[in-house]
């Protein structure tokens, strides 16, 4: 491609990036609000669908925009102030955000408690429940958490969980357990085919994954959980203890 042909292709991309921005910033796409096909931005500003796809590709890979699959472009929501990095669980998170919360249940089964022996100080050759979720703020899916909760600290967990309740509420509830603390790790990790398709972000995405160890009133732990999250969705803040 000729050098002023390819100056002329940058300056329709820009320029075309930098309308959406501004439509964007005018509320004529509201976070959360599907934006028109790549033809029907094509016919809007009068460029090549080539042209389209490289400012949709740059704002996504920005965090202003998100593509989800099957679904179509969305103008990206707002970033949530990651509170619920905090010690509240995340009925509590949602409540303070004034945003509905729900999740879903995708897997939840016992498993041995070998690995997870030395992590929360507890005897070899038990069993764990093992509880995998997406939680939802505002019908949004915003992490996936993993789970193990030992069955010979917390007998029975596995029966009185159900689809929604409170962890955290149970185990103060029914254990007298609270957790009033917690040991927590960061570190990046890039979606999976699996982690993409919950979270409904990109195949390779840039992910936080948080892990977690929570203690009680007791400093006993209660148990060990990942939780991974997109990294342009969140804002991360850290506070150890719940009051």
């Amino acid at each position: 491609m000729p050098a002023t042909a390819r100056y002329s292709h940058q300056l329709l991309y820009a320029t075309v990036r930098q309308r959406l921005l501004d439509d964007i910033a005018q509320g004529i796409y509201l976070p959360g609000q599907q934006i028109p096909t790549e033809s029907d931005l094509c016919t809007l500003y009068n460029v090549s669908r080539i042209t389209i796809r490289k400012a949709i590709t740059e704002l996504v890979k920005d965090g202003v925009l998100i593509r989800w699959q099957g679904k179509g472009t969305f103008v990206q929501s707002n970033k949530v102030e990651n509170a619920l990095l905090t010690v509240s669980g995340f009925t509590d998170f949602g409540v303070s955000q004034g945003k509905p919360t729900r999740e879903e249940v995708i897997e939840q089964e016992r498993v041995s408690s070998d690995p997870f022996c030395e992590r929360l100080n507890i005897a070899g050759n038990g069993e764990m429940f093992r509880l995998l979720r997406v939680m939802y703020l505002d019908n949004e899916p915003l992490f996936i958490d993993c789970s193990w909760i030992p069955l010979s600290r917390y007998p029975g967990f596995d029966q009185v969980y159900h689809a929604g309740a409170s962890t955290y509420k149970l185990f103060q509830q029914k254990y007298d357990s609270r957790v009033v603390s917690d040991k927590k790790t960061i570190d990046i990790f890039t979606a999976t085919k699996a982690e993409a398709l919950r979270l409904q972000c990109e195949l390779g995405e840039p992910l936080f994954r948080i892990s977690k160890i929570a203690y009680d009133q007791n400093d006993k732990p209660v148990h060990y959980s990942e939780l991974f999250c997109r990294a342009n969705r969140v804002t991360l803040t850290i506070d150890n203890h719940r009051h």
